[in-house]
């Protein structure tokens, strides 16, 4: 699971420092993905979590009509 938490975090921080970019889909082998980082418990993993959502959080603040879709 590390691994593709990583993936996604550096997939989302290379996508927000394009240009222009209003809108991020993830496509991931299982939904469980979208809700293990948007989850507030403490596991292993957690590191990696805060990362993209410190990412997430300033991509959200460029442009309120910013999304991303899992």
């Amino acid at each position: 699971m590390e691994v593709k938490l990583l993936a996604i975090r550096y997939g989302i921080n290379q996508t927000i420092q394009v240009l222009g970019i209003s809108h991020i889909i993830i496509i991931t082998d299982t939904i469980y993905m979208a809700y293990q980082i948007f989850d507030s418990f403490i596991h292993p993993d957690q590191h990696q979590l805060i990362a993209i959502l410190k990412d997430l959080r300033g991509f959200f603040n460029k442009h309120p009509s910013n999304s991303i879709k899992f």
